[in-house]
């Protein structure tokens, strides 16, 4: 009999195992003895399970709760270890070997291949010694993974070839040999390791400490999964492509954006050269740091230093730039193309040489059809199906992406973010912006990036305008941070309390001209709906502009493409916006006006006044707006600490130019170190270090699975606008998936549309759900209710009293 792994194509199981162990030995990751031998255990026992009849049927169309085959190749694969290290049963007492903690990495990699990591005690019994209790689940698949045994023992004479194939005959034979209840003493002997790491903080002298665990479990199991995702796809390995420095060296003038201003120029020239000479002079260093203000070519130097420190340490891995917003990502990874189209073969590899991922890529990878070219013509390929696995992995010699994706694959637990943890071996990262990230979460960011430099041989640059609390130590490569060499602005605060209404008789009365254009940046979606309607309402015959997330996406790359063309022509808008526009829009207004908010956040507004340093000195006005029960506003999304202290700091500083922000800045950063709680970030480091993945025991408990740069709304919904023919074609396209058996065709068919579908979704209070449709559980509000409730110029339309706090 043969037996099969997969269908669609059909797949020797025997064949599997062994493309899922080359494939996870020829990843470029460096592997200790320890763990070549563990990876070997998990990539051949991991599908053990799929040599039952049970499963075999499930491949023609009939399951069963037999066919499950997770649990059993977890127990396969912890058995082979025990035999292969002659580790006993019958020790009673932590502390564990390393082998024996090696047992239970071996465990968890296994039986999670196919789902997120879960917590390990959930699959293990209460207690390592008495009697065996356990959670009613866990009995199931005992008693299931013995009725599968009984079904591998009346087949084993057929099994047995496709097991020699792969090594693991002789094992096989012992592990048939076994009486009822050896699977019980196997997850007693678990659980004593896990007692030992989780109750005594006992781990072997392998690992410093349990962050050094946690990374050792998650290389081995990102690993597996890349695999044996590609194995089972069929598709064959890529390898990425890289640029040479002095190949880019070329392209660099072809990108610089052209500027009349000649000491800006040389600043941007001596900067650049700055950085180039003191990252080969400072190589052997591990963190690195730019910080110049904006408009200093911050985005090319770091580029370019990152191409150099990996040419001249001869780095097999890949460059990893990230970025906290999706804007920023689109507008420099154009920034990097330029230079890379000057490549021969870029056109034909091009994500193979750069690489755009986020949420909202488009899926198409551009050179997969190398890995696709061996698959017959009786094999379905899913074109989008196959691109998202490629984007997925970073197959690419340079990746432009998100904090999100980058951090949330350092510290989770979810399958698809982990498969590419690996991916991180030997690279460089270029981390832009990084104060964007909450700043209780630094800490904790800190220590992870520590690790990964130190465990995965990766080098970080981090690249920014105000410096953050983290990385106190890294080399500075621009050689300054000196905000003298600019005086662009003038920071001036108005620290009088503003009702909305009294803030526009304000700006019409004391600060427009209509000579001018004006930034307003509000901090909720209320107060800003109500200061551009009392401006536009009073200033009938000036172009004035809405910009927030209460706009769809779509209509909101019109607002900002509408505003750069009326900026660039001369023309002078008043643009009424939320801190959408902080990052990422290259626009230049002549006066900025910003409602009180964290210093880092103020100084990023000043960076869309007079950007260019091509006019007189801009200003840039902060203003204290209050709600009518005289709540201030910007505490309703920034909390009281980081308001407060900003607050006190510019009552000190009424005025100041930008050649001071630096100090403005630092002493902000001091004060919120001195007075923020730092817990989440203890609490998170707490869970990596005892491997506490999730938990649904203890609801408040902080766990690995709890971890997001994304802080979620509580009460609002994600609502699609179906307010054209456009969205209208791909929501019903959509939905009518739904009934699609076969997932792969209904995940090509969602790739295709995803695009256009957040094209047109935003998020609302769940106050407002009686009037949106609900189908397949996906919120929308219908053509016939996008006039009364959605306007392209400001967005849903909510009752005026409403405190709408997102931006």
């Amino acid at each position: 009999m043969e037996y099969f792994s997969h269908k669609n194509p059909d797949k020797l199981l025997y064949d599997h195992l062994l493309e899922v162990y080359h494939y996870a030995m020829e990843a470029n990751v460096e592997l200790k003895s320890w763990e070549k031998e563990a990876l070997q255990i998990i990539c051949l026992c991991h599908d053990f399970g799929k040599f039952t009849t049970f499963f075999q049927s499930h491949l023609s169309g009939v399951s069963s709760k037999h066919s499950q085959h997770g649990f059993l190749s977890a127990i396969f694969g912890v058995f082979c270890w025990m035999q292969k290290k002659g580790l006993c049963l019958q020790k009673m007492n932590p502390p564990a070997s390393l082998d024996e903690v090696i047992s239970l990495l071996i465990y968890a990699c296994i039986l999670h291949h196919h789902g997120d990591v879960k917590d390990i005690s959930k699959n293990l019994p209460e207690k390592f010694a008495g009697d065996f209790k356990a959670d009613i689940n866990l009995i199931q698949k005992i008693d299931d993974a013995y009725v599968q045994i009984e079904d591998l023992r009346c087949n084993a004479e057929d099994i047995k070839p496709s097991l020699e194939k792969v090594g693991l005959c002789d094992v096989f034979e012992k592990f048939l040999a076994q009486q009822r209840g050896f699977i019980e003493d196997i997850l007693r002997y678990l659980k004593r390791i896990e007692y030992g790491i989780r109750m005594i903080g006992m781990i072997p002298q392998a690992f410093k400490d349990g962050t050094e665990l946690y990374f050792a479990q998650q290389k081995l199991y990102s690993l597996l999964i890349w695999a044996d995702k590609m194995s089972a796809a069929n598709y064959k390995l890529l390898s990425p492509c890289y640029a040479s420095l002095n190949r880019l060296i070329v392209a660099r003038e072809k990108v610089i954006k052209p500027t009349q201003d000649k000491n800006l120029k040389r600043i941007r020239q001596s900067v650049f050269e700055a950085v180039l000479s003191n990252i080969e002079k400072n190589k052997e260093k591990d963190i690195f740091s730019i910080t110049t203000p904006t408009g200093t070519g911050k985005t090319l130097a770091g580029v370019f230093a990152a191409v150099k420190l990996k040419e001249i340490l001869k780095k097999s891995g890949r460059i990893i730039y990230a970025l906290p917003f999706t804007s920023i990502i689109d507008q420099n990874y154009d920034v990097v193309k330029q230079l890379f189209e000057t490549i021969e073969d870029f056109e034909t590899n091009r994500d193979r040489y750069l690489l755009k991922h986020h949420h909202l890529t488009d899926g198409e990878y551009k050179g997969k059809e190398e890995a696709l070219k061996e698959i017959t013509d009786e094999i379905t390929v899913y074109e989008k199906v196959a691109s998202e696995c490629f984007i997925e992995n970073w197959t690419s010699g340079f990746v432009v992406t998100t904090f999100v994706q980058l951090l949330e694959t350092l510290i989770s637990n979810r399958n698809r973010m982990l498969k590419k943890f690996h991916a991180f071996y030997d690279s460089v990262l270029l981390l832009d912006e990084i104060q964007a990230i909450e700043v209780e979460l630094l800490p904790l960011v800190e220590e992870i990036l520590r690790k990964l430099s130190q465990l995965f041989r990766c080098k970080i640059i981090l690249m920014t305008a105000t410096k953050p609390l983290i990385f106190e130590d890294a080399c500075e490569l621009a050689g300054f941070c000196d905000y003298s060499i600019f005086n662009r602005t003038k920071l001036m605060y108005h620290h009088s309390d503003l009702k909305v209404a009294e803030f526009v008789d304000f700006f019409l009365q004391e600060v427009y001209e209509d000579e001018k254009s004006f930034l307003i940046v509000a901090n909720t979606i209320n107060q800003s709906h109500q200061i551009y309607n009392g401006i536009k309402n009073n200033l009938k015959n000036k172009e004035v502009i809405y910009l927030s997330a209460n706009l769809v996406p779509k209509d909101r790359k019109k607002v900002i493409k509408k505003i750069e063309d009326m900026l660039s022509s001369g023309r002078k808008p008043i643009v009424v916006s939320t801190q959408v526009i902080e990052a990422g829009v290259d626009i230049d207004f002549d006066c900025v006006i910003r409602d009180i908010a964290p210093i880092d956040s103020i100084i990023q507004c000043a960076g869309r006044c007079n950007r260019h340093n091509e006019k007189t000195q801009g200003s840039v006005l902060v203003v204290n707006m209050k709600d009518e029960s005289g709540i201030t506003f910007a505490k309703r999304v920034y909390g009281n600490t980081a308001i407060e202290i900003s607050s006190m700091l510019l009552l000190q500083h009424p005025e100041v130019e930008e050649k001071d922000y630096g100090m403005l800045i630092d002493n902000y950063f001091r004060m919120i170190k001195e007075n923020k709680s730092f817990k989440k970030s203890e609490e998170f480091l707490k869970a990596i270090r005892l491997l506490k993945f999730d938990s649904i025991l203890e609801k408040e408990e902080i766990t690995i699975s709890r971890f997001s740069l994304i802080q979620q709304r509580g009460g609002y919904v994600s609502v699609i606008i179906r307010n054209n023919e456009e969205i209208e074609d791909a929501y019903q396209r959509y939905i009518d998936s739904f009934s699609i058996k076969d997932y792969y065709e209904r995940r090509e068919i969602y790739l295709k549309l995803k695009n256009i579908l957040f094209e047109y979704t935003i998020s609302v209070p769940v106050k407002y759900a009686q009037i949106f449709d609900e189908e397949k559980g996906i919120l929308s509000l219908p053509p016939t209710s996008c006039e009364r409730y959605y306007s392209p110029k400001t967005g849903f339309v909510y009752d005026p009293n409403d405190n709408v706090i997102f931006a």
